[in-house]
């Protein structure tokens, strides 16, 4: 079994989850089992699998595993299932409902949504009007979690129910010196007739991981793809399962100089300890040199795309050039600082005063106040009427089909799925020439145009040279189609037999002493 260990799914995913999702269904096309591990709680998780099309037996969650809920199937849980006393009194408010007693006010059960009647949470109160505890429910129709508080609000305690109403989690918060809330205990209650305390999710998620590659019987393949949350417990696995570290981003802090710069902080805990893992992918070829040459090859590196062009896609009609929005460029990245939007929006108010017809399209969710600071921008620079953002979207197939050209400013990849994703649907593109993925996934001159970093003069330049050439445009667009070829299904799955053989080897070796 391949696991591909990552923190959760959430509705808006970043380049990870989507990585993954192509993984898995590239898995199942050849019949080799594999799921996604989650360790974060979530209310939705079903819902969220369903919209992205996983399939529940493709993912384990931590908690679902302890709530032995995995393939619990849904059922609609409304207000007309809680039992009141006699003597309180339930009333409509809005889509959701306030319970009192005399003036008294002692609940309030609060729906998913004006449409949907569905129970969110229910919340108690003290004869003083403060909160005292939440009852959440799961969406698939079960009180899933249970929230107590402190007098000043803050949440003291929490534990987790099975479908049953057992409660099978525990965790409690403590003040520190500063008087500020964390976790102190963790604990599985009656988990095989035990309770188990863990001093930290990350002691948790090891014995998670342990109970996994123990459930399956071995020879499991642990694909961490988010190291920095996850590196400790699977490093410090009780049972040893082939163990594989995933650079989705360039390892270092310069990637100008990849054998004296610091290392990146999402990677350095599991690089200084490398000689306790079976294997690195890479998603480039020049990542794959630049690390063996810092590190050597004494474990061993596999150079994997990240992303997988579906034969579906391979295979599917060109879209037609007239078909395309003139001067319609998009970029599809979250918000956020190393992604640089800021001199995609200056570069475009260059464009736009030789080429009134160009706009911009954002594609992506924010990180922390970068969205805020973006919009300020369009407003300050008045650029507002042809700069428009969008928020995630999981059909990003027609905007790339809308499109004449994509962009990209990060200043450093580990691959660049967007890039990809945009080729295989025939779009022409520019970015800055940075390690690793915008020179290995774009052909300079052929399918798109490599600017030096930061250099927004250059970059304006490019952007209006392409859009006011429509031929070479167009001859680029169908260079991308064909180059996307270079990530097909057959292309990436032969990668992965290096590390499929290799995980052979190491359990056949295990057998023989």
């Amino acid at each position: 079994m391949f696991y591909f260990v990552n923190t959760s799914i959430n509705l808006k995913k970043s380049g990870i989850e989507h990585a993954e999702m192509k993984r898995l269904a590239l898995f199942r096309k050849h019949g080799v089992p594999a799921k996604i591990v989650t360790r974060f709680f979530s209310l939705s998780l079903h819902e969220t699998l369903a919209n992205a099309g996983i399939p529940e037996t493709e993912q384990i969650n931590l908690f679902d595993f302890i709530q032995h809920s995995t393939d619990f199937k849904p059922r609609q849980l409304t207000i007309a299932a809680l039992t009141f006393p006699s003597d309180y009194r339930v009333s409509a408010d809005a889509h959701n409902y306030k319970v009192e007693q005399g003036t008294q006010l002692m609940m309030r059960v609060n729906t998913i949504g004006p449409h949907d009647p569905r129970l969110n949470n229910v919340q108690y109160f003290a004869e003083n009007g403060k909160l005292i505890k939440t009852e959440w429910y799961d969406t698939r129709g079960f009180k899933g979690l249970e929230q107590f508080y402190t007098v000043d609000g803050q949440v003291a305690s929490e534990q987790v129910f099975d479908p049953q109403g057992n409660v099978v989690y525990q965790t409690f918060h403590m003040q520190d010196k500063q008087g500020n809330l964390k976790n102190s205990l963790y604990r599985f209650i009656d988990y095989h007739g035990h309770d188990w305390s863990f001093n930290g999710e990350e002691a948790m998620m090891r014995f998670f991981l342990d109970e996994l590659n123990q459930v399956d019987g071995g020879h499991n393949i642990f694909v961490v793809d988010r190291t920095y949350e996850l590196a400790w417990s699977t490093l410090r696995m009780h049972t040893r399962p082939f163990r594989v570290m995933h650079l989705h981003s360039n390892h270092v802090n310069d990637p100008a100089d990849p054998q004296q710069s610091t290392l990146n902080y999402n990677y350095e805990l599991a690089l200084n300890n490398l000689a306790d893992w079976d294997g690195v992918i890479t998603a480039t070829d020049q990542q794959a040199v630049d690390f063996t040459t810092r590190y050597g090859n004494t474990t061993p590196v596999f150079t994997i795309p990240v992303g997988v062009v579906a034969d579906q896609l391979l295979n599917a009609p060109h879209v037609k050039w007239q078909s395309r929005t003139p001067g319609k460029v998009v970029m599809v990245a979250r918000l956020s600082e190393e992604k640089q939007q800021d001199q995609l929006i200056r570069a475009m108010q260059k464009v736009h005063a030789k080429l009134p017809n160009v706009s911009l399209d954002f594609w992506g969710y924010a990180n922390g106040d970068t969205g805020t600071k973006l919009h300020q921008l369009v407003a300050d620079l008045g650029v507002g009427d042809y700069v428009k953002f969008n928020d995630y979207t999981a059909n990003i197939g027609p905007v790339y089909d809308q499109a004449q050209l994509a962009v990209l400013t990060s200043r450093a990849e580990g691959f660049a799925l967007a890039l990809l994703e945009g080729q295989a649907h025939g779009l022409p593109q520019v970015a800055y020439d940075i390690k690793y993925g915008p020179q290995a996934i774009i052909r300079d001159q052929q399918d798109g145009l490599l600017v030096p970093l930061n250099d927004v003069a250059a970059l304006a330049d490019a952007i209006y040279t392409l859009l006011s050439e429509p031929v070479k445009l167009q001859a680029y667009s169908e260079q991308a189609y064909q180059d996307s070829q270079r990530y097909s299904e057959a292309t990436v799955w032969q990668a992965w037999q290096q590390l499929c053989n290799a995980a052979e080897r190491y359990y056949a070796g295990r057998e023989e002493q």
